[in-house]
């Protein structure tokens, strides 16, 4: 998995942010041995000039308890407990309900740009993909094209 360089206007926000996350959490080799990455490949995110994949950032949530949406773009709320559901927490009883209209939009969406890059990505990230991005569209209800089409890159 390798991270890709980014135009420094894009980096600089999620840097930002990761770096903001980052001071509650620890150090870069902390969050690196928390999220089996290396050193080098979480400092480059700290300075802006690669993004973690799809992968890594979930790990990243998970481990710093943020919100993806808000790692990612800026939107809402860096602290689950503030937003509108944990990134780990599952679909089903407790949980806000499935929105399948929502959900085959992103779908169609991921597919599209898969397809339009002629990626291919194993099945437990192409999953992994799906759900950040409907947790992304969530809260608007819409998905993000951008968004939706950075992740997909990422994943790629």
């Amino acid at each position: 998995m390798t991270s890709r360089a980014l135009p420094q206007q894009d980096a600089t926000g999620f840097a930002a942010r990761l770096r903001e996350r980052l001071e509650r959490f620890g150090s870069a080799a902390a969050l690196a041995l928390a999220i089996q990455r290396s050193e080098s490949a979480v400092r480059k995110w700290l300075r802006g000039q690669s993004e973690p994949n799809v992968t890594d950032l979930r790990a990243i949530c998970e481990v710093t308890q943020t919100r993806l949406d808000w790692l990612v773009t800026g939107r809402g709320s860096a602290d689950p407990a503030e937003g509108l559901r944990e990134p780990d927490a599952t679909y089903g009883a407790g949980a806000q309900p499935l929105d399948l209209a929502l959900l085959e939009r992103v779908i169609e969406m991921v597919e599209s740009h898969l397809r339009a890059g002629a990626s291919v990505v194993p099945p437990l990230k192409h999953a992994a993909l799906i759900t950040a991005c409907y947790d992304l569209s969530r809260e608007s209800g819409n998905p993000d094209a951008q968004v939706i089409a950075r992740l997909v890159k990422l994943a790629g």
